[in-house]
């Protein structure tokens, strides 16, 4: 079973995360799914949306942590050098930045857990519908590391300093309707009805000439991009100095134990 379902309907490509058993955590398989088809998506203007979402009963519970505990150094090698580490723990947020150039409109469908790293996916992206049951948290610092992957300037770019500062440093959790107050999903819907709002919404942008919405999408793009600033630029070296300390491991293995909204993490 792949890790990243892709589904291909006229224009309109639809990437699901697809590790049900495990809330759709994501890992290594997941990344490459998601690398292959946004490539893949960068050079096909007949795509107009690609709509992401997670299958099963959460859109995702972000960072697998036990997987990520065992994942081997970069390529595999034991012996992989400072900078290879380096690009390595880079993965994610050159990923998040491919998302927010490819040159469709984006969509996040999101129900259930979005979870950190999951969280950030959704808000790199143009358009998020969520379901009523929608949890987003942002457990970062609970974990032992600071927010990365352009984390803390994506989500001030798209809900404020203010409300950011307060999601990032108490890892407090946002409902279905406080997202939709905060601006984290623009529309929210009943849990049930989310797949048929969801293809509304992407009817909605279909009806839009498609030039003018792609030089609209690219600008939209662009100021996104602009806004991020330079202030992600050593969280590739923020992540791995936070892995190698004792009070990261420790805090990562309690975490790991927690529940979220009841349900154990995926282990």
């Amino acid at each position: 079973m792949s890790a990243v379902s892709v589904g291909v309907d006229g224009a309109v490509c639809t990437l699901a995360l697809n590790r049900p058993d495990k809330l759709n955590a994501l890992d290594a398989d997941v990344y490459l799914g998601l690398r292959v088809e946004l490539e893949r998506l960068s050079e096909d203007p007949r795509t107009s949306v690609v709509v992401i979402t997670g299958t099963g009963r959460a859109f995702s519970a972000g960072v697998d942590i036990a997987a990520l505990a065992t994942a081997r150094p970069a390529g595999g090698d034991s012996q992989a050098g400072w900078a290879q580490r380096r690009h390595a723990m880079g993965s994610w947020q050159r990923l998040l930045d491919l998302l927010e150039r490819i040159p469709q409109v984006t969509v996040a469908a999101v129900q259930g857990h979005c979870v950190g790293g999951a969280a950030l996916l959704a808000v790199s992206c143009d358009l998020r519908i969520g379901a009523d049951d929608l949890q987003v948290r942002i457990p970062e610092l609970a974990i032992g590391i600071p927010l990365t992957w352009g984390g803390v300037p994506r989500l001030v770019r798209e809900l404020g300093l203010p409300l950011a500062r307060d999601l990032v440093m108490t890892g407090r959790v946002l409902d279905g309707p406080s997202a939709l107050a905060a601006g984290f999903v623009q529309r929210l819907v009943g849990r049930q009805e989310l797949e048929a709002a969801t293809t509304a919404l992407v009817g909605e942008v279909l009806a839009m000439p498609p030039g003018p919405m792609a030089i609209t999408r690219a600008m939209f793009s662009a100021i996104g991009r602009d806004r991020l600033g330079p202030a992600s630029w050593a969280d590739p070296d923020i992540l791995g100095w936070s892995g190698s300390e004792a009070e990261s491991r420790e805090a990562g293995g309690r975490y790991a134990s927690r529940t979220v909204g009841g349900e154990r993490l995926p282990d």
